[in-house]
């Protein structure tokens, strides 16, 4: 089965609606972003765009332009994408969220549809895409909105397989047999995974690093409930070292096992004072918050609050009662 194959050139065109012939084609191929250019009087614009299964690839060569992609843009396409790019020729400006990064030739970069971006390339550029669908990326890619407006470096280590990778797709998915094709992308979806790590990526503001603590503290809370939650487990759920979880969690002033073991109390803490709850008993509680063995719970609760979850609980019942 070919590939279905989409290629448009400004020059077709006159002129004077060249540059609003791109701003079509750029709709149809990567989203609707509200594009901006000095060279309205003549504009050169190459794209081309492959179909594969789900993925899209493309190829944009252009002129100097800048681009906005508000929420109002976003609404206008039901699809959702990240998308995975990287240069040949000249560089951009991509700004995402809390994070932007210039790409140049030999770094490569993420960027998602569903939220508002701005990119501004200074000098003609030459970039390659490929398009992951959002659900599948999200699966596979932990973490991996945090890496939107970030780029790695595609010389070196992973990012220099990736980065090698990603030009054999381009140059080579004509002649992959239809059957095999799933398999490279998901290869390719894989080696983004193990790539785009906080400790690899261009992302040593504090700033950055507050978003992902905050993602990480969101899921930790989310997973209080699970006995083998541990530093370890969280690192690989993210695909990122221990170490950079430790170094993350610097700035809370706790480290990341202090942190689960304080939240894990303060909900169990919520719980034994909840009247909703009142026919749990404290040993169900205490699994129910993560604690394997319930006498540590109790040991590990009195010396955090003063007493023992017993008498916490007959506290609670007191005062409800009126006494």
């Amino acid at each position: 089965m070919e590939l279905e194959d989409e290629r448009w050139q400004s020059a077709i065109l006159p002129p004077t609606k060249q540059l609003p012939g791109f701003q079509e084609v750029l709709d149809r191929t990567h989203f609707h972003w509200d594009l901006k250019s000095d060279q309205n009087d003549h504009y050169i614009a190459e794209v081309r765009r492959r179909a594969v299964n789900d993925y899209m690839l493309t190829q944009i060569v252009a002129d100097p332009v800048t681009g906005f992609r508000s929420t109002q843009d976003i609404n206008k396409s039901d699809e959702n994408y990240f998308c995975l790019l990287y240069f040949t020729g000249g560089e951009c400006l991509l700004e995402q969220g809390i994070n932007s990064t210039v790409i140049t030739s030999g770094r490569i970069s993420i960027w998602d549809s569903t939220r508002p971006a701005r990119f501004q390339n200074s000098s003609r550029l030459n970039q390659y895409s490929l398009l992951i669908p959002r659900d599948e990326a999200k699966l596979m890619i932990p973490g991996i909105e945090d890496m939107c407006g970030l780029s790695v470096d595609g010389t070196k280590g992973l990012g220099a397989i990736l980065h090698s990778h990603l030009r054999q797709i381009h140059e080579t998915i004509d002649i992959v047999e239809p059957e095999d094709r799933p398999a490279v992308l998901r290869a390719t979806v894989e080696l983004v995974a193990a790539a785009f790590k906080p400790e690899d990526a261009n992302q040593s503001t504090s700033t950055f690093r507050k978003a992902v603590l905050n993602r990480v503290q969101e899921y930790i809370v989310t997973n209080l409930g699970d006995p083998d939650l541990s530093p370890a487990s969280i690192a690989a759920t993210f695909q990122f070292s221990p170490r950079y979880l430790h170094r993350l969690f610097e700035q809370s002033d706790q480290s990341v096992g202090n942190w689960i073991r304080k939240r894990r109390l303060n909900a169990a803490k919520a719980d034994l004072g909840d009247a909703v709850k009142s026919g749990l008993s404290i040993t169900d509680i205490a699994m129910r918050r993560g604690f394997a063995d319930p006498s540590h719970f109790s040991h590990a609760f009195k010396n955090e609050f003063g007493m023992s979850p017993r008498d916490f609980k007959h506290s609670i019942n007191r005062i409800g009662g009126g006494i």
